[in-house]
């Protein structure tokens, strides 16, 4: 029998029967492998259901998000929960799935709290609310705490949609218009104009030496950015992976960004009356502005992203002899 001392260029890599060809590369799990066409029809069942309960919440939620300028982010808020999903799909779709008896723990609580709000007390708000909790405990229910944990952001990133009682609101609002308006006047009065404020109350001498008594209303306070900021601060923290520190960061420095663009914005308007230009201060300007801020805001949100990922770099670790 001969000795082979080598290999030569046409024998192939590896045997069928040797490990290398028992090996198959990684396949990416599709959405009809990973859920089966029981577990499909009870999220089906379970999903209209849900919405069938809660459908009036859901109504009052919606009209609010059409009637109060405050809430028009509500509308993006479901869709980018959607894309937090599409974004980890092959994590979802690989997940472990059990169902866990502590979903329903959840969920009855949940449901009795909603019919509480609903016909005694009359708050939509805290229905909607426990109409959260629902959902969270229905997704644990169905898929265990494997799903949960791909799954628990898009959920609580929900809670932004959810319109705030109006009392709250008045109590966020509030300490908002004062902080804009001693802003505002900070600004102007480097700029050389004459103005005075008394909480939320301004009174600006214009350049021709008309005075103007000008109030920041809740409209302006600054609750519109606010709100679609933190949300924006949540979402651009957990987009990609960031250490724990980063993503609090981010988030805690929406609310401070959204205050001084709001200040921004008083500022801008009350200098269209200082140049005796009232009606773009009550009109277009005043709007204009409130949309403008967007721009700087996302940019300083941004900006601090791309701090905050150099600030801190990362050793290359190079092996002896490479």
């Amino acid at each position: 029998m001969e000795k082979n001392s080598g290999k030569t260029g046409s024998e192939p890599a590896a045997s069928a029967g040797s490990l290398a060809g028992m090996v198959q590369p990684d396949r990416a799990v599709g959405f009809a492998e990973s859920i089966g066409r029981d577990a499909l029809i009870k999220i089906a069942v379970l999903g209209v259901l849900f919405v069938a309960l809660h459908f009036k919440l859901l109504d009052v939620m919606v009209r609010k998000w059409i009637s109060d300028p405050d809430w028009t982010h509500g509308f993006i808020i479901p869709l980018f929960s959607l894309y937090l999903l599409y974004m980890r799909r092959a994590e979802l779709f690989c997940a472990r799935r059990k169902p866990c008896i502590w979903g329903l723990v959840l969920v009855l609580p949940a449901m009795a709290a909603v019919a509480v709000a609903v016909l005694r007390i009359h708050n939509h708000w805290l229905a909607q609310m426990s109409m959260m909790v629902m959902l969270f405990g229905l997704v644990l229910y169905l898929g265990g705490w494997s799903v949960i944990r791909v799954t628990w952001l898009p959920i609580i990133f929900l809670l932004f949609a959810l319109p705030i009682p109006e009392l709250l609101y008045s109590r966020v609002a509030v300490p908002l218009q004062n902080i804009a308006a001693a802003g505002a006047v900070m600004i102007l009065k480097v700029l050389g104009v004459e103005i005075t404020s008394t909480a939320s109350a301004l009174d600006i001498i214009s350049r021709s030496g008309v005075s103007h008594g000008l109030t920041v209303a809740e409209a302006c306070s600054g609750m519109r950015l606010l709100m679609a900021f933190c949300a924006l601060g949540v979402a651009m923290a957990y987009l990609d992976y960031k250490p724990v520190w980063q993503r609090l960061i981010l988030v805690a420095a929406a609310v401070p960004i959204a205050v001084f663009c709001n200040v921004i914005r008083v500022a801008i308007t009350c200098w269209m009356y200082y140049i005796d230009k009232p009606e773009m201060g009550q009109g277009f300007m005043h709007t204009f502005a409130g949309i403008l801020m967007l721009l700087p805001a996302f940019g300083l949100l941004w900006v601090l992203a791309l701090i905050l990922q150099h600030i801190v770099v990362e050793e290359e670790h190079v092996e002896a002899g490479s």
